[in-house]
């Protein structure tokens, strides 16, 4: 997943059609790190899109990727920031669920990532190192999908169904557009679902000009199953909300979790 900036397309059009942040999503998680405070550790980072937002706000912050391409973008955004930014901002390639970095942080975020722990060992270690990279005071704050049944299993009968659009994009240079196109497959057993893309770039003539497929797999986690598997690995939920505006959990919202360790269970 997620390969070469230069030979797989999410990567290559991440920031314009898939790293896309609404105002509440990132005023969330800027107002975490404000009130836990800085060093910020940004788990799965991606191009950098809240790293950087952290950065500019005065935090110092490490952001780790398993994914070079991606790592790269983030690189080359950096470049263009003023110097001071640049020197706020530390950048590792590391995969989630095994990682050392050999300090704390006292706010660790995970932007719709951690599902991508595609198994209960990859999520265990995931908290475990998060753990060994927190003080008692700090804060974990990420987000989850918050799943249906029928969800996963409409996705397990629907392998090999056409794709559907996603969404169109204008090329930020104008050069042309972009369409995104998904079919998804799903696993019942174990409750993942395997995105994959279609993307095609067409100048502004409607010629097409560059084609590629792409995609992602989701572990998907009910409620009660995140909150046991967060209490197995030591953690107490400080707060649990259904969207950025701190709602309530809904059947069509999300799973946003705030979290602490318990007492004596500093790594």
């Amino acid at each position: 997943m997620y390969d070469s900036e230069k030979t797989d397309l999410v990567v290559k059009y991440y920031d314009l059609a898939f790293g896309i942040s609404g105002d509440a999503e990132i005023e969330w998680y800027l107002n975490k790190a404000r009130v836990s405070g800085g060093p910020v550790l940004d788990l799965a980072c991606g191009t950098g899109r809240l790293a950087l937002l952290l950065a500019g706000e005065g935090f110092n912050v490490t952001g780790i990727d398993q994914s070079e391409g991606m790592l790269n973008n983030f690189r080359e955004k950096l470049r263009g920031q003023p110097a001071e930014v640049r020197q706020r901002v530390h950048i590792e390639r590391a995969k989630m669920s095994d990682f050392s970095l050999g300090r704390k942080f006292n706010t660790v975020i995970c932007c719709d990532a951690f599902f991508h722990n595609l198994t209960v060992e990859d999520e265990m270690n995931c908290l475990k190192h998060v753990a060994q990279h927190l003080t008692p005071e700090s804060r974990f704050v990420f987000n989850l999908p918050n799943p249906t049944c029928e969800f996963i299993l409409e996705s397990a009968v629907s392998e090999g169904k056409d794709f559907e659009e996603r969404g169109r994009y204008r090329l930020d240079d104008g050069s042309g557009t972009l369409l995104v196109e998904q079919t998804h497959a799903g696993c019942v057993r174990d409750q993942s679902v395997t995105t994959t893309l279609r993307i095609t770039r067409y100048d502004p003539e409607g010629n097409e000009t560059e084609k590629g497929e792409s995609s992602w797999t989701t572990r998907y986690l009910f409620r009660y199953e995140a909150v046991h598997l967060l209490y197995r690995c030591g953690y107490t939920i400080e707060a649990l909300v259904g969207d950025y505006r701190n709602g309530s959990v809904t059947e069509k919202g999300q799973l946003i979790f705030e979290v602490k360790l318990r007492d004596g269970s500093a790594a």
